[in-house]
């Protein structure tokens, strides 16, 4: 099995979704079916029914945080429903209205409340805030349970996640980001997974639309660069996958 650990499987047209669909289950791949917000959990969820291998996870993205959002207790039940919590994080690099970025913060650190609270690991977007969100991590005592989406920042606070035990998904970008390979070569074995931040993230890369069955060439690239048997990858990634979904 493939698991794909980073996903927005809602972002595939209802047109598409069909053939999608077969290509999860003809390439046995799982998949972490991220959240933007709440509709589009609401859509994961019913395309979870059309596969066993769609796992559909709540949170709220920081590029859905505009403005400050009145009474997030209200998602209560979904945090507790759901198996892990994401897409959450900060977001001060694409992101350029600086008056979002305490809102961003404040749901946020309701997201690492719920975490400690509920004992459910996060997927979490780190762009232009890295070093803050290790440090909210810390404070909140959640670092051993995050997972630590398409890092691309300094390897000086990379090293700070290393050493706290924290997870890592690399991405569709391995074989053309030096830096992404670096980061790869730094993160330990058994904390690294795998993701296709699918579908839209390939096009950004290279222009092609992404099917799910993408993170095959992901796992062929990790493979590749840390110089192990493809086989033996895919035993330790679902080993890793198992540690957080159990």
């Amino acid at each position: 099995m493939y698991v794909d650990f980073h996903s927005h499987f809602d972002f595939y047209k209802d047109h598409e979704l069909d053939l999608m669909i077969n290509d999860v289950d003809k390439n046995n791949i799982k998949v972490i079916a991220c959240s933007m917000d709440l509709k589009s959990y609401n859509k994961n969820i019913k395309i979870s029914k059309m596969s066993d291998n769609i796992i559909p996870i709540f949170g709220i993205h920081p590029w859905s945080v505009k403005s400050k959002l009145d009474d997030l207790n209200r998602y209560d039940d979904l945090v507790k429903e759901t198996k892990i919590i994401g897409e959450v994080g900060l977001d001060f690099y694409w992101v350029k209205e600086k008056e979002t970025y305490k809102h961003q913060i404040e749901v946020f650190k309701y997201f690492l409340k719920k975490s400690k609270n509920y004992d459910k690991f996060l997927n979490i977007h780190t762009k232009g805030a890295e070093e803050l969100i290790y440090n909210l991590l810390k404070e909140y005592d959640v670092l051993d349970k995050s997972i630590i989406h398409w890092y691309s920042g300094d390897i000086d606070i990379l090293n700070k996640f290393i050493d706290a035990k924290c997870y890592f998904t690399v991405s569709v970008d391995l074989n053309y980001s030096e830096k992404s390979r670096e980061i790869l070569n730094h993160i330990p074995i058994d904390k690294l997974l795998a993701e296709t931040d699918g579908p839209t993230a390939l096009e950004w890369i290279n222009g092609n639309y992404g099917k799910p069955s993408e993170i095959i060439n992901v796992y062929e690239s990790i493979s590749n660069i840390k110089n192990i048997n493809k086989n033996e990858l895919k035993e330790i990634i679902n080993k890793n996958s198992f540690n957080i979904l159990k």
